[in-house]
């Protein structure tokens, strides 16, 4: 029954989805002289899977579909400021996502609000526009993630450069205070350029954060929301390993675009202070995609990010929309943790009928393999999704 109603839903609104890309009026308003602007927007992402998982410690997942995420906000323009406030309602709290004000002065950009820490590019980039269902093992492993911050990023001549000082993550349920005392500073710089029908990227990113009491948890789901997470490490207060004082993370990234070919790679470190030896893990992935039909993958030079990618000839025009393929190979090394290396393989496929709809079938293969046990999950999911 759960699964009728999933589905059914997505349905309503995917049929909205495709109403838009077909030009009708979407949820928007502009003043007559065009400075002033308020639209919706959001997001729905809808999942199946099937996992086969296999732990010494830990039972097999029971849920086999779920609302990824379901968003829904709002953005508003004013000359050269602009208000973002999304909200995520796939969980029982109201979780907040974008929720900030920005200003585009005449010598950078300027934000104020709860926005991601600047760094990756995997994490950076969009989840509407990233090529898998999950983005890379460090990214959830090292906690990237939204804070309350200020942050200011310049732009021109191919670099993009900005920083950022944070606190905590904002509480749920529309509170738009810190949902715990911890506290960040971050930066990333970034080149791109583009020769002979070439797209290059380059960049590195850092960021040093304070857990205050709470110390913290290495892990990560095995690229599979829907199957359970890898064994942790536990550098909480009440942890025997020793309570973490604070992190440094830094990153590597790189990507190559040439027409319907794209390849990204990332390596990332994350060096705690506190628990004895001052523990160090390392990862790094390497993926590459091709679409099929010939479209090119987004670029957004002014963020240094990937963008949306619009299909040569959609649905609506009678072609078939874009399909791509892509795979990836991504490893951590978590020694210092006593649980040796996790490792996901990942096949992908990705089929863009409109603008704004997208099916992607993932296949992992990933397995923690620690020296006293090992856990495995082979998962094949689906993913229905669609943003306005």
């Amino acid at each position: 029954m759960r699964l009728l109603i999933d589905i059914a839903l997505f349905a309503s609104v995917a049929a909205l989805a495709s109403a838009a890309d077909a030009q009708m009026p979407v949820p928007r308003w502009q003043s007559e002289d065009g400075a002033t602007s308020i639209k919706l927007r959001g997001r729905v992402m809808l999942d199946f899977a099937d996992v086969d998982w296999s732990s010494p410690t830990t039972g097999a997942p029971s849920d086999t579909s779920e609302f990824r995420t379901a968003r829904m906000g709002i953005e508003a323009r004013h000359g050269d400021f602009k208000l973002v406030a999304e909200f995520d309602f796939a969980s029982d709290n109201t979780a907040a996502n974008d929720v900030y004000l920005s200003y585009a002065s005449p010598v950078g950009d300027f934000r104020a609000g709860h926005f991601k820490t600047m760094n990756s590019l995997d994490e950076l980039t969009s989840g509407r526009f990233t090529t898998f269902m999950e983005r890379g093992l460090a990214t959830d492993l090292f906690h990237l993630d939204r804070r309350i911050g200020l942050s200011y990023t310049w732009h021109g001549h191919g670099v993009v450069a900005s920083a950022g000082i944070f606190g905590g993550r904002m509480d749920d349920n529309f509170r738009f205070a810190e949902a715990d005392d911890t506290s960040a500073l971050a930066a990333r710089l970034t080149w791109s350029g583009e020769h002979a029908g070439t797209r290059v990227h380059v960049g590195a990113s850092w960021r040093q954060l304070d857990y205050a009491r709470q110390g913290t948890r290495i892990r990560s789901y095995p690229q599979a929301h829907l199957s359970n997470r890898f064994a942790a490490a536990d550098y909480r207060s009440d942890a025997a390993p020793g309570r973490a004082i604070s992190s440094d993370f830094t990153g590597i990234e790189a990507a190559l675009v040439r027409g319907p070919f794209h390849v990204q790679a990332e390596y990332a470190r994350l060096s705690l202070d506190g628990p004895p030896g001052n523990p160090d893990f390392g990862g790094v992935y390497i993926q590459a995609g091709w679409f099929i039909t010939g479209e090119t993958r987004a670029y957004k030079a002014a963020k240094g990010v990937f963008g949306r990618t619009t299909p040569a000839r959609d649905v609506n025009e009678g072609g078939y929309g874009a399909f791509e393929v892509a795979a990836r190979y991504d490893v951590t090394d978590m020694g210092d943790a006593s649980l040796g290396e996790m490792r996901a393989t990942t096949l992908g496929m990705n089929w863009y009928p409109l603008d704004h709809v997208r099916v992607t079938a993932n296949y992992v293969a990933a397995e923690l393999d620690a020296p006293a046990f090992t856990e495995t999950s082979d998962a094949l999911q689906l993913r229905l999704q669609l943003d306005w």
